[in-house]
Protein backbone atom coordinates (compact mmCIF):
# COMPACT_ATOMS: atom_id res chain seq x y z
CA UNK A 1 0.00 0.00 0.00
CA UNK A 2 1.34 3.27 -1.15
CA UNK A 3 1.34 5.89 1.77
CA UNK A 4 1.29 8.69 -0.42
CA UNK A 5 0.07 8.49 -4.26
CA UNK A 6 -2.50 10.89 -6.23
CA UNK A 7 -4.82 8.68 -8.44
CA UNK A 8 -7.33 11.48 -10.19
CA UNK A 9 -7.66 15.01 -11.10
CA UNK A 10 -10.01 17.22 -12.25
CA UNK A 11 -11.46 18.10 -15.42
CA UNK A 12 -14.21 21.21 -14.46
CA UNK A 13 -17.27 21.39 -17.01
CA UNK A 14 -19.04 24.93 -17.81
CA UNK A 15 -20.99 24.38 -14.72
CA UNK A 16 -17.84 24.32 -12.37
CA UNK A 17 -16.07 26.92 -14.44
CA UNK A 18 -19.33 29.49 -14.17
CA UNK A 19 -20.55 28.79 -10.63
CA UNK A 20 -21.70 31.76 -8.81
CA UNK A 21 -20.88 31.81 -5.34
CA UNK A 22 -22.72 32.70 -2.53
CA UNK A 23 -25.17 31.22 -0.18
CA UNK A 24 -28.87 31.21 0.20
CA UNK A 25 -30.61 32.72 3.15
CA UNK A 26 -31.23 29.02 4.80
CA UNK A 27 -28.76 26.98 6.90
CA UNK A 28 -29.72 23.80 8.60
CA UNK A 29 -28.23 22.87 11.36
CA UNK A 30 -27.31 19.91 13.51
CA UNK A 31 -25.68 18.20 16.23
CA UNK A 32 -23.38 15.24 15.38
CA UNK A 33 -24.52 13.07 18.51
CA UNK A 34 -27.84 12.78 17.70
CA UNK A 35 -27.51 11.45 14.45
CA UNK A 36 -27.77 7.81 14.72
CA UNK A 37 -26.20 6.49 11.23
CA UNK A 38 -24.93 8.70 8.04
CA UNK A 39 -25.12 7.26 4.94
CA UNK A 40 -22.49 8.05 2.33
CA UNK A 41 -22.31 7.88 -1.20
CA UNK A 42 -19.43 7.92 -3.43
CA UNK A 43 -16.49 11.04 -3.35
CA UNK A 44 -17.80 13.10 -0.82
CA UNK A 45 -21.38 12.69 -1.47
CA UNK A 46 -24.07 12.81 1.98
CA UNK A 47 -27.10 10.52 1.22
CA UNK A 48 -28.96 10.33 4.11
CA UNK A 49 -29.16 11.50 7.40
CA UNK A 50 -30.95 9.50 10.00
CA UNK A 51 -31.55 11.05 14.14
CA UNK A 52 -32.45 9.48 17.40
CA UNK A 53 -35.86 9.98 18.40
CA UNK A 54 -37.35 13.64 19.16
CA UNK A 55 -33.33 15.08 17.72
CA UNK A 56 -33.12 16.57 14.06
CA UNK A 57 -31.95 20.04 12.32
CA UNK A 58 -33.06 23.32 13.71
CA UNK A 59 -33.34 25.45 10.75
CA UNK A 60 -31.81 29.62 11.10
CA UNK A 61 -33.25 31.93 8.33
CA UNK A 62 -31.36 34.98 7.40
CA UNK A 63 -31.02 37.16 4.54
CA UNK A 64 -29.68 35.90 0.55
CA UNK A 65 -25.86 36.24 0.16
CA UNK A 66 -24.91 37.23 3.88
CA UNK A 67 -23.66 33.71 5.26
CA UNK A 68 -20.64 32.29 4.21
CA UNK A 69 -18.03 29.64 4.75
CA UNK A 70 -14.56 29.12 4.35
CA UNK A 71 -12.19 26.24 4.16
CA UNK A 72 -7.87 26.84 5.47
CA UNK A 73 -5.77 24.22 5.66
CA UNK A 74 -3.97 22.98 8.89
CA UNK A 75 -0.39 21.92 8.11
CA UNK A 76 0.83 18.56 10.00
CA UNK A 77 3.83 16.21 10.42
CA UNK A 78 1.45 12.70 9.23
CA UNK A 79 -1.42 14.51 7.76
CA UNK A 80 -3.05 17.62 6.87
CA UNK A 81 -6.12 19.10 8.16
CA UNK A 82 -9.21 20.97 6.37
CA UNK A 83 -10.78 23.27 8.96
CA UNK A 84 -14.33 24.06 8.26
CA UNK A 85 -16.04 27.08 8.79
CA UNK A 86 -18.99 28.86 8.20
CA UNK A 87 -20.30 32.50 9.32
CA UNK A 88 -24.16 32.70 10.24
CA UNK A 89 -25.90 35.79 9.87
CA UNK A 90 -28.20 36.27 12.43
CA UNK A 91 -31.22 38.40 12.52
CA UNK A 92 -32.91 38.83 15.88
CA UNK A 93 -36.18 40.94 17.32
CA UNK A 94 -37.68 39.08 20.35
CA UNK A 95 -35.97 37.04 23.43
CA UNK A 96 -36.91 34.32 22.32
CA UNK A 97 -33.91 34.75 19.48
CA UNK A 98 -31.68 35.87 21.55
CA UNK A 99 -31.95 32.74 23.82
CA UNK A 100 -31.77 30.05 20.44
CA UNK A 101 -28.19 32.36 19.23
CA UNK A 102 -26.85 32.05 23.09
CA UNK A 103 -27.72 28.22 22.90
CA UNK A 104 -26.52 27.65 19.83
CA UNK A 105 -22.73 29.23 20.55
CA UNK A 106 -22.39 26.67 23.57
CA UNK A 107 -23.01 23.78 21.60
CA UNK A 108 -19.82 21.73 20.30
CA UNK A 109 -20.17 19.26 17.79
CA UNK A 110 -22.06 20.77 15.28
CA UNK A 111 -22.65 20.23 11.55
CA UNK A 112 -24.63 22.27 9.05
CA UNK A 113 -25.75 22.30 5.65
CA UNK A 114 -25.92 25.76 3.57
CA UNK A 115 -27.76 25.90 0.20
CA UNK A 116 -25.34 27.42 -2.06
CA UNK A 117 -26.76 30.12 -4.73
CA UNK A 118 -25.17 27.34 -7.46
CA UNK A 119 -27.85 24.51 -6.06
CA UNK A 120 -25.94 22.40 -3.92
CA UNK A 121 -26.41 21.48 -0.35
CA UNK A 122 -22.92 21.50 0.89
CA UNK A 123 -22.24 19.70 4.61
CA UNK A 124 -20.08 21.64 7.09
CA UNK A 125 -18.61 19.83 9.88
CA UNK A 126 -18.97 16.60 9.05
CA UNK A 127 -16.07 13.43 8.44
CA UNK A 128 -16.07 11.27 6.07
CA UNK A 129 -16.54 7.84 7.17
CA UNK A 130 -17.82 5.67 10.76
CA UNK A 131 -16.12 8.46 13.15
CA UNK A 132 -17.79 11.50 11.44
CA UNK A 133 -19.16 11.86 15.34
CA UNK A 134 -15.57 12.58 16.47
CA UNK A 135 -15.68 15.89 14.68
CA UNK A 136 -18.38 18.68 14.28
CA UNK A 137 -17.62 22.50 14.47
CA UNK A 138 -17.73 25.00 17.75
CA UNK A 139 -18.39 28.64 17.78
CA UNK A 140 -15.46 29.84 17.80
CA UNK A 141 -16.37 33.94 17.40
CA UNK A 142 -19.61 36.34 17.93
CA UNK A 143 -19.27 40.13 16.74
CA UNK A 144 -22.41 42.58 16.13
CA UNK A 145 -25.26 44.51 17.90
CA UNK A 146 -27.40 47.20 17.73
CA UNK A 147 -24.67 49.32 16.03
CA UNK A 148 -24.54 53.20 16.67
CA UNK A 149 -26.55 54.34 13.33
CA UNK A 150 -29.86 54.00 12.45
CA UNK A 151 -28.71 52.29 9.17
CA UNK A 152 -26.33 50.25 11.31
CA UNK A 153 -26.43 46.24 10.71
CA UNK A 154 -28.11 44.87 14.04
CA UNK A 155 -27.30 41.33 13.46
CA UNK A 156 -24.58 39.14 15.18
CA UNK A 157 -22.09 37.49 13.22
CA UNK A 158 -21.46 33.67 14.70
CA UNK A 159 -18.41 32.37 13.50
CA UNK A 160 -17.98 28.08 13.60
CA UNK A 161 -14.91 26.36 12.92
CA UNK A 162 -13.54 22.54 13.50
CA UNK A 163 -10.96 20.49 12.14
CA UNK A 164 -11.67 17.84 9.99
CA UNK A 165 -9.81 14.72 7.28
CA UNK A 166 -11.99 15.98 4.19
CA UNK A 167 -13.25 18.43 2.36
CA UNK A 168 -16.76 19.89 2.96
CA UNK A 169 -19.67 17.26 1.70
CA UNK A 170 -22.66 17.52 -0.80
CA UNK A 171 -26.14 16.30 0.85
CA UNK A 172 -27.46 14.60 -2.38
CA UNK A 173 -29.80 11.60 -1.79
CA UNK A 174 -29.53 10.28 -5.10
CA UNK A 175 -26.32 11.28 -6.69
CA UNK A 176 -27.36 12.26 -10.57
CA UNK A 177 -30.83 11.98 -9.82
CA UNK A 178 -32.47 13.71 -7.42
CA UNK A 179 -33.57 17.50 -7.57
CA UNK A 180 -32.50 20.31 -5.33
CA UNK A 181 -36.12 20.58 -4.33
CA UNK A 182 -36.65 16.75 -3.27
CA UNK A 183 -33.08 17.12 -1.36
CA UNK A 184 -34.30 20.32 0.75
CA UNK A 185 -37.97 18.28 1.18
CA UNK A 186 -35.91 15.76 2.47
CA UNK A 187 -34.00 18.14 5.01
CA UNK A 188 -37.13 19.65 5.90
CA UNK A 189 -38.64 16.46 7.04
CA UNK A 190 -35.38 16.24 9.56
CA UNK A 191 -36.55 19.76 10.82
CA UNK A 192 -37.55 19.91 14.71
CA UNK A 193 -37.43 23.93 15.06
CA UNK A 194 -39.87 25.31 13.74
CA UNK A 195 -42.08 22.48 14.30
Amino acid sequence: MACNELTRGIDPNCDALRKPGGLNKRVYIGVLSDLTAVTFGTNNAITALTFAADKGLVKFIGKREKHNTAMTLEVGDNFNLRNHAVNLVAYYSTPAELEALDELIDVEGLFMVAETNSGELEVWGMNKGGNFANFGMKAASVEGGSGAAILDSNVYTLGFTGNHENLQGYFISVPGASTLAEDIAILDALVIWPA
